[in-house]
């Protein structure tokens, strides 16, 4: 990784949008911090970091098995026992990675349970909303139609009891200030 360092852009923080970049002061252009979760960077970071351990482990053992340096034995039971601890290391960073990914899966179960439970009740709600609509419309057609039944219950009822013989707009007869009876004919 060192010597790709120059290679590298430099990250500094701003405002901008993810991805882009800025120019600073002097015309130079930097790229802007791309938007990670914290659970990508801790991966690449336990890569990178099991990369390392294992190159340094095998380092680290080449250099205890050549015979291009004369060592004495304390200095190869030091050597192993870095190669263990390197080891060790190694496989506490492979079972960090595993935890990672379990982690990572429980991460998208739950955000995937509160996204399902957000959606039920954003359809609860709309359903909710619809039928109480439905209902109001409902009981605003039954009113309506309720008052219209009743005038023209009234009217029929006016109709009844307004004499056709000796009917006058301006008297308004009905039935019961007249004495004109009506006989129903068979039809």
């Amino acid at each position: 990784m060192p010597k790709y360092a120059n290679r590298l852009p430099k990250f500094e923080d701003t405002d901008a949008a993810s991805g882009s970049s800025e120019t600073t002061g002097k015309g130079k252009r930097h790229a802007t911090k791309p938007y990670t979760r914290p659970e990508q960077s801790a991966s690449i970071d336990l890569k990178s970091f099991g990369y390392q351990l294992n190159r340094l482990g095998s380092q680290v053992t080449a250099f205890v098995n050549s015979s291009d340096y004369a060592m004495s034995k304390e200095g190869r039971d030091v050597c192993k026992k870095m190669v263990s601890c390197i080891q060790k290391a190694s496989s506490y960073q492979r079972e960090a990675s595993e935890h990672l990914v379990d982690d990572r899966e429980r991460y998208f179960n739950e955000e995937w349970s509160k996204r399902e439970r957000a959606l039920k009740e954003q359809h609860e709600l709309e359903t909710d909303r619809i039928i109480s609509q439905l209902l109001f419309e409902k009981e605003q057609a039954l009113d309506s139609l309720r008052t219209k039944l009743q005038e023209e219950k009234e009217e029929a009822i006016r109709a009844l009891k307004t004499c056709t013989i000796c009917y006058d707009e301006e008297k308004n007869s009905t039935l019961t200030r007249c004495g004109h009876t009506f006989v129903k004919t068979a039809a």
